[in-house]
């Protein structure tokens, strides 16, 4: 390989590789090869297409594998469903003990509807 390129110790190619490629019989097949694919295509009637929506599959489908991405990107972020638990455990008790021992009466209500007090 470092001889084709001319890269080895002596830094020099004896042969012209090019030059022996595009006289090679292997290139003529492959420029014909490649010759008769452009003249196959050029012949096909182009395609005709109908669009039915703008997406290719349906709403239900996209929120399903949306809903698995997001399941199997949390599933493998440890770290973010740790806190995600802890703050929800520590935002849970002090709304809950915000209510908690709050007397029945018209002021009480209204501390339990403002959560002050």
């Amino acid at each position: 390989m470092l001889d084709v390129i001319g890269a080895g110790a002596t830094a020099n190619s004896k042969d012209d590789w090019h030059a022996i490629w595009a006289n090679s019989p292997e290139n003529e097949t492959s420029l014909n090869e490649i010759e008769q694919i452009n003249t196959n295509g050029r012949n096909r009637p182009a395609v005709e297409t109908a669009l039915r929506t703008e997406y290719p599959t349906s709403w239900g489908t996209q929120l399903l594998e949306l809903i698995k991405r997001g399941y199997a990107d949390h599933y493998r972020n440890s770290t973010y469903l740790a806190s995600k638990l802890v703050l929800n455990i520590f935002a849970g008790l002090f709304i809950g003990f915000s209510f908690w021992k709050r007397e029945d009466s018209l002021q009480g209500a209204q501390n339990k509807l403002f959560v002050s007090g």
